[in-house]
């Protein structure tokens, strides 16, 4: 077991026997106040000034307080990408230091069961600013940005349903296996994270033209533009993260809530009824599920997970059955909705037009020349016209047994209780307006939100 969890159960554990509780709210108010009291804090709080003229000194003896394997180097590139990160038009290291909360205490779990550097977590602010949905330009994605190719080479499924490269633990798991072949490849975590932008091929080709030198420094001339950059930028963020987080945000207090934490489902469901059950937005839900292309988690794959921020994945845990009922007794419009088409026949009038026809029964120009098989528009007086119409018929629908009503997510902004079931006569409007503390069928109700629909018994 990893050691963070292994100190987190501990925590809890101890806690527990001590107050003799152990239920849900109990454990989920131990766990809050164990991630507060283990939340990382920067190491020192450089302004941007010491920062951008740091000594070599200086920048040693804080390298030095890290205890990295990672070679860290006082030198000019590392250096002029601190000063673009610390340049007051930058937001780079604001956008990474208000998103690390959610997504490095899944890191640092992984990183350490590998045995790897804790420092490599600042890799994925440098590839996608800490962001599932990051989509490069050539079509790597995902907080580590795998290619399409070497996603499906590290076994991540690519399909019409899912991306792994998007899944935040599975996605981490694969860049970190892949960093640390490479590191046992080299024997140097530069070299390894310069094979990880760059790929093998190029740096092996580097370490030949260099006459077989095998550090970053020594061959990084021979390396790839973008590779030689790279490295330094990852450097000076790793660095600046540590040590100079952004000034507005280097008070903040880590919010335990912030952590990501997986939910484990049993069946299919629909991600709109998480997000209305637990009450986050579909935006939010986008950035940390993604990895489900449809919004939809499918049968067919085995860890069928929902990952949440931390109170919200509590609520989740506890309130799983309830994503089921609803999912199960969710009311669908379109499944009373038919359309059937009826063949009748329309005798043309003289100076009768055929779009004053098209008009007249609600069709298209383009339907009645294809229905009457014509190549122009001209019509002729007395002329027989073929014309389907279709017709909207509402089926009845089913009684939902002893629940009583039936369950809705909220579409637009403007949705009403008429829009939603008004044209079902099975539903009482009034009670549906009781039952969700709406003043009226017409008042909106806003995207996103659960609504029960009662319907008559008879």
């Amino acid at each position: 077991m990893p050691k963070f969890f292994t100190i987190l159960l501990f925590f809890i554990c101890s806690n527990v026997l001590q107050a003799q509780d152990n239920s849900v709210a109990r454990i989920d108010s131990l766990t809050h106040l164990f991630l507060e009291q283990t939340m990382s804090k920067p190491l020192a709080n450089l302004s941007a000034d010491e920062v951008v003229n740091i000594t070599e000194q200086k920048f040693n003896e804080l390298v030095a307080l890290m205890g990295s394997k990672v070679p860290f180097k006082y030198d000019p590139s590392v250096l002029i990408q601190i000063s673009y990160m610390k340049n007051p038009n930058s937001s780079f290291l604001s956008k990474a230091w208000s998103r690390k909360n959610l997504y490095f205490r899944v890191f640092e779990e992984v990183l350490d069961k590998k045995g790897m550097p804790d420092e490599i977590k600042y890799l994925s602010i440098v590839e996608s600013l800490l962001s599932t949905n990051a989509v490069s330009w050539c079509g790597a994605a995902g907080l580590w940005q795998f290619m399409p190719a070497t996603g499906k080479m590290m076994d991540l499924a690519i399909d019409a349903n899912v991306d792994e490269r998007k899944d935040i633990y599975k996605s981490t798991e694969k860049a970190c296996d892949y960093l640390l072949s490479m590191y046992k490849l080299y024997n140097d975590w530069l070299l390894a994270l310069s094979a990880y932008n760059g790929g093998p091929g190029n740096v092996n080709k580097a370490i030949r033209l260099s006459g077989g030198k095998r550090t970053f420094w020594e061959i990084r001339k021979y390396l790839p533009k973008e590779t030689q950059n790279y490295v330094p930028k990852f450097l000076a963020t790793a660095f600046l993260m540590t040590f100079s987080p952004p000034a507005e945000e280097s008070s903040n207090i880590l919010r335990a809530h912030e952590t990501l934490v997986p939910v484990y489902l049993c069946c299919e469901v629909d991600m709109k009824y998480v997000c209305a059950l637990v009450n986050v937005s579909e935006t939010e839900q986008l950035e940390w599920n993604s990895v489900y292309k449809n919004g939809f988690i499918p049968e067919n794959i085995e860890n069928k997970k929902v990952v949440l921020p931390y109170k919200k994945a509590m609520q989740l845990a506890e309130w799983q059955d309830s994503v089921y009922t609803i999912s199960t007794n969710a009311f669908n419009p379109d499944a009373y909705i038919r359309r059937e088409s009826t063949l009748t026949y329309h005798v043309v009038t003289k100076g009768q037009t055929i779009q004053q026809i098209a008009a007249r029964y609600g069709v298209s120009v383009s339907n009645i020349k294809k229905w009457n098989n014509l190549k122009s528009t001209k019509l002729k007086a007395g002329k027989k016209m073929r014309i389907f119409k279709s017709e909207e018929v509402i089926m009845p629908v089913a009684s939902t047994g002893s629940i009583g009503f039936y369950y809705y997510i909220t579409d637009y902004e403007s949705q009403t209780i008429q829009d939603i079931c008004g044209r079902f006569p099975e539903f009482d409007l009034e009670k549906t307006c009781a039952l969700n503390h709406i003043d009226t069928p017409q008042t909106p109700i806003g995207k996103g939100k659960l609504i029960k629909l009662y319907i008559t018994t008879k």
